[in-house]
């Protein structure tokens, strides 16, 4: 009996230990199986921001890596799960969860399975959710920025996770839409060398081929700012690829916003401040005139001046002169202007000009680089709907706010980043998506921020320099034809010296490169040098012939001088065909006979600045007829002389022998 109830005892003990593994074992198994979940890469390719109530959401994602890819397929318990959570209200909301904060307040869920998304070329897939159907979709019934979550999952353990955001709205109907411009100003290498031709850099097609690309992939209008002087380039440059892109980009800009600027960078504050206005409009005139020719059928709008530099009140006070009302600063430029309240605000620099900038936060973000480009995008737009809520909230006008965005610097942000944004943006009922010229005026409620001073490069040290080239300019421009394409070239080679970019070295290498191209020009046209001439006589013609290797006419002063020789004193203004010679016939009096030199000398045509080098001829004279009669009649009369005084002599004498008082 005791040894049944000892087997029994035993029986138990096993059974239960038995239970107990049994018990543990699974408990163990899931505690492994989580423990080896190994997060995944995946990436949100594409999704429609912005879902109409009754229509579909739509979510493309992407496993970059290919074994991961095929392992999520062979896994038969894999799923995409997209869950909806609470609708976002305030900015910093839609920032904790970028930052990645966990979104709150679950409202639906969806799994599918693999075999439910579509496949792309790309092998990314695709997952269409209905808004109203009982299966497969995301339900939900308020307007509102929904914070979306979207993971794989396998064995019931999420695998991945990204979070983004939807606007989910019920309705098309018009409403108060808060005005966004995306904004960016392209910096180039100068296209004009110093020796006067032009030079685009690969680089520099490469950054001008993006700006073509953003421009034709996304909405409009996008506000650009171009360097008028590499768009000048461009025109002059005589390579087809350049002359294909300024097509392109030509072609792209009608549709979007192009705004002014200086022929080449010139700060407008240090030009009022070191007397060199005269440059700047000059600058500003140029500039207008190459923008006006490139930007469709719009007018440029004089209204906005867009600057990755400090204005202070002096250049605004300039600004002013050419019709600027706002002036637009990157967050870079606005450092020195310290925090604002409301980056969405007009403020006000002087009386009649207001400033505005980029929210810092959004600078930063439009800068930096991006891990998933797609999910920043509407992270940005979730943030600007928010913003407009925030704005409405305290009962102000959406209309008087006007939210700019740009990089920290202004140079144009990653396409990856630009063109979802820019389509979440158009398409949002509640914003709408404004070219930066249509800024309206401040008004005088606008509040005055105090701008320090700019400390911008010294333009009158370059102003000077140009300044003495200025009278030996005109005169060499006298020579020209007055369609000679000479003049516009040697226009822009002088106001690319003022780009307050150059370092003194560049600066010093530009004004002797422009010095070189007007001697080059007056040099072009030449007198045969080691010539000799053999005049015949007294009176005779000199020919000079003259020879201009430029692929203009060219027109010259001539100016001839000689110890021995005279020439009639007028004026010898003489015009030399292109890549040709003409023969100047000059009328010379000879002093004498003999050889002696003659010394030609070439002007401009106002006879102030020389034109190539002095050239020392030879002229030879031969025995001068007209000499010879006088002396042949010299010699005449000394022997008529003498006859004479000889027939005088023999008389006196004759008369003396016949005296009487000798007979």
């Amino acid at each position: 009996m005791d040894r049944l109830q000892r087997a029994s005892g035993a029986v138990l003990i096993v059974l239960g230990v038995t239970c107990s593994l049994l018990g543990v074992l699974p408990h163990q198994t899931r505690a492994a199986n989580a423990a080896a979940v190994t997060p995944i890469d995946v990436r949100l390719v594409a999704q429609n921001f912005n879902v109409l109530a009754g229509t579909q959401f739509r979510f493309t994602i992407g496993v970059p890596d290919t074994a991961v890819r095929n392992q999520l397929e062979q896994d038969p318990t894999t799923t995409l799960r997209i869950t909806a959570f609470a609708p976002v209200i305030t900015r910093e909301q839609v920032r904790s969860i970028t930052a990645g904060a966990e979104p709150v307040g679950q409202l639906a869920v969806a799994d599918l399975q693999l075999i439910q998304l579509a496949r792309t070329e790309t092998n990314n897939y695709t997952a269409f959710l209905s808004t109203t159907a009982r299966t497969n979709s995301l339900r939900l019934t308020k307007d509102g920025v929904y914070p979306i979550q979207i993971s794989f999952v396998q064995n019931g353990q999420p695998v991945s996770k990204l979070t983004t955001f939807v606007n989910f709205f019920n309705s098309t109907i018009e409403t108060a839409r808060l005005p966004i411009a995306i904004a960016s100003t392209i910096t180039t290498p100068l296209a004009l060398a110093p020796s006067g031709t032009i030079a685009i850099s690969d680089a520099t097609r490469k950054q001008l081929s993006d700006l073509a690309q953003s421009l034709e992939g996304g909405a409009a209008p996008l506000s650009v700012q171009v360097s008028p002087e590499i768009l000048d380039g461009l025109v002059r440059s005589t390579q087809p690829v350049d002359i294909d892109l300024l097509a392109r980009l030509q072609t792209a800009f009608a549709n979007h916003d192009l705004l002014r600027a200086p022929f080449v960078p010139f700060n407008p504050s240090t030009a009022q401040r070191t007397s060199r206005v005269n440059d700047f409009q000059r600058l500003s005139q140029l500039g207008d005139e190459i923008i006006e020719l490139r930007n469709g059928e719009k007018n440029l709008s004089p209204n906005v001046w867009f600057s990755n530099v400090l204005i202070d009140t002096d250049g605004a006070a300039l600004l002013k002169t050419s019709n600027v009302r706002t002036v637009v600063l990157t967050p870079e430029a606005a450092a020195k202007i310290g925090a604002l309240d409301n980056y969405a605000k007009p403020y006000r620099v002087s009386g009649d000009v207001a400033v505005r900038t980029t929210d810092p936060v959004f600078a930063k973000t439009l800068s930096g680089t991006q891990i998933n480009s797609v999910i920043t995008a509407y992270s940005l737009a979730a943030e600007l709907l928010a913003q407009r809520q925030e704005v409405i909230a305290v009962g102000g006008i959406l209309s008087a706010n006007f939210v700019i965005l740009t990089t920290t610097s202004g140079a144009p942000m990653n396409t990856a980043l630009l063109t979802p944004l820019a389509i979440a943006i158009d398409r949002a009922p509640q914003l709408r998506l404004r070219a930066l010229s249509s800024l309206p005026r401040a008004n005088s409620e606008a509040t005055l921020v105090k701008v320090p001073r700019s400390n911008g490069v010294d333009v009158s040290v370059a102003g000077k320099a140009i300044d003495s080239l200025a009278d030996e300019l005109v005169s060499t421009s006298l020579m020209l034809p007055p369609d000679a394409p000479q003049h516009a070239a040697w226009t822009t080679s002088q106001l690319v010296m003022l780009d307050d970019r150059l370092s003194s070295d560049d600066f010093a290498l530009r004004l002797k490169g422009f010095r070189n191209q007007l001697r080059l020009l007056r040099a072009s046209v030449k007198v045969p040098e080691s010539l000799s001439f053999t005049l015949g006589g007294r009176e005779s013609d000199l020919r000079l012939q003259l020879r201009n290797d430029a692929a203009v006419d060219l027109t010259v002063s001539v100016e001839i001088s000689s110890a021995k020789l005279q020439f009639p004193n007028e004026d010898r203004v003489v015009t030399v065909p292109a890549n040709g010679a003409i023969d100047l016939v000059i009328p010379v009096v000879a002093r004498a006979s003999g050889r002696f030199p003659i010394e030609v000398v070439l002007y401009t045509p106002d006879g102030l600045v020389q034109a190539g080098q002095r050239v020392q001829l030879t002229a030879r004279v031969a025995a001068i007829a007209g000499l010879g009669l006088v002396v042949s009649g010299a010699a005449a009369l000394v022997l008529l002389a003498w006859w004479l005084s000889h027939w005088r002599t023999k008389r006196r004498e004759l008369a003396s022998k016949k005296h009487p008082a000798i007979g």
